[in-house]
């Protein structure tokens, strides 16, 4: 079986040979190879050839005067072809047929959506009258309007939470509109009131060394009504 050539290198070789002496120059690639000599005559072989893993060529100085040896050694790296694709299977009959019928299933709900959605109403409506009375979100919302404006950390600590549990509270609470935050100082901070967090916020930082933008956001925010 023959292998598509691969990638062409040339490794450059220069010794210095002493009188009846011998220098092998070994040669180390993963995988096959062919390596094409460009050496003396002296330096054996002086023809294409095959290895793998590891070959040597060794070059002899039969005289009794120093010799120098320069040349060149083209060794291309044979890699093996990519496996064929594996052949198509057909379907088995079982999974045609639960396609079929979830694809049958998808038409009908689509067609009786009104039914989907009053079928729902009831388990959605618990769901968001769960969602409106848990007891830790009332617990961030009272947290924050007493302190005006506060910080993840200064949340958790207040309510008696992990950051991780309080962190996913806030996120549906600024989704739903019930706080909102503005990022100062490398910190972001949680309100209710945007007046009482501007108050705060300038309390705990220097507003002379914070960016225009940073700045500009607080003016703004002890402006709202």
């Amino acid at each position: 079986m023959t292998y598509p050539i691969g990638t062409m290198l040339n490794m450059t070789v220069a010794v210095v040979l002493l009188p009846l002496a011998a220098y092998p120059i070994g040669i180390y690639f993963p995988g096959n190879y062919t390596v094409y000599p460009h050496l003396p005559s002296f330096c054996a072989p002086n023809q294409p050839f095959q290895a793998s893993g590891g070959a040597v060529i060794t070059c002899v100085n039969p005289t009794n005067e120093t010799v120098e040896v320069r040349g060149y050694l083209l060794i291309q790296v044979q890699t093996p072809p990519p496996p064929p694709p594996p052949p198509p299977q057909a379907l088995p009959l079982a999974a045609v047929a639960a396609v079929a019928g979830a694809a049958a299933a998808t038409q009908v709900a689509l067609n009786r959506r009104e039914w989907a959605l009053a079928a729902l109403a009831p388990i959605v409506g618990r769901f968001k009258r769960a969602t409106a009375d848990d007891p830790v979100r009332g617990q961030i919302i009272k947290a924050v309007e007493s302190m005006g404006a506060a910080t993840l950390a200064q949340i958790a600590k207040a309510v008696g939470r992990s950051w991780g549990a309080v962190q996913w509270h806030v996120y549906v609470l600024e989704r739903e509109g019930k706080l909102k935050s503005v990022k100062v100082g490398g910190f972001t901070y949680y309100f209710t009131n945007p007046r009482a967090a501007a108050e705060v916020i300038l309390s705990s930082v220097d507003p002379k060394a914070l960016p225009l933008e940073e700045r500009e956001k607080l003016d703004f925010l002890s402006s709202a009504a």
